[in-house]
């Protein structure tokens, strides 16, 4: 099974999207990938972080599109074991590595600002397995006219899936597959990834309805790593 790390190879003691999680997903052989989110700083920077607001995953408070890289940078968005500031794209990017890297965009607004730092710094890993993907197609169809070296997909949450929009790959709630979709997602021939999966039980019994399929399994992987080896 093709498993990618949901946030990084976090724990109680690594938190979830920090430089430390997301390099030991990618150092570890059970693992094919990781997955991450970004968001835009207000000086344009981006970073890596889940929730648009700070207090969940630091010992600060702040919404991130509000706040520069600096002030960002001031807070603890690791645990109090490991210490680790908020990672840049750059930084993460900067990891040598042949995985997927799969990077979840997270945007409510400032969809051209978001576009051209993207851009700028995707311009520097084209050798990197990258696949971008995210809810907004407003960035997504952006990001497709641009580059041709990046595969581009657009997340599904229900069952809705539109066959005839230019994914490069699907990105698709477990929940909601059913023997038709495995179908046609077997004629299109092209990655799948399913998210989230949270328990060892959910990742066998989908991965034994997939025949023939290119798929990965998006996998909060703290909560099934005793299955995994490295």
């Amino acid at each position: 099974m093709k498993i990618i790390a949901h946030r990084g190879l976090y724990d109680k003691v690594v938190a979830e999207n920090t430089y430390l999680a997301i390099s030991r997903a990618l150092n570890n052989n059970s693992l094919v990938g990781v997955e991450i989110d970004v968001r835009l700083t207000k000086d344009n920077k981006i970073v890596v972080i889940h929730d648009k607001n700070i207090s969940r995953t630091s010992n600060g408070f702040g919404i991130v599109e509000n706040m520069t890289l600096s002030e960002l940078q001031k807070y603890n968005f690791g645990s109090k074991k490991f210490y680790q500031t908020i990672p840049t794209l750059d930084k993460v990017l900067d990891i040598r590595t042949s995985k997927i890297i799969l990077i979840e965009i997270k945007i409510n607004r400032n969809v051209n600002n978001f576009y051209k730092s993207l851009i700028t710094i995707l311009e520097k890993y084209k050798n990197k397995n990258i696949y971008l993907m995210s809810f907004n197609k407003n960035i997504i169809n952006k990001l497709r006219k641009k580059f041709k070296y990046y595969k581009v997909g657009f997340i599904y949450l229900t069952n809705k899936i539109n066959y005839n929009y230019k994914n490069d790959f699907y990105v698709i709630n477990h929940n909601f597959i059913n023997k038709k979709q495995i179908n046609t997602l077997f004629k299109k021939n092209k990655k799948v990834f399913f998210w989230t999966l949270n328990k060892f039980n959910e990742l066998q019994k989908i991965n034994s309805q997939i025949k023939n399929i290119d798929a990965y399994y998006i996998c909060s992987v703290y909560k099934i790593k005793h299955y995994l080896h490295n």
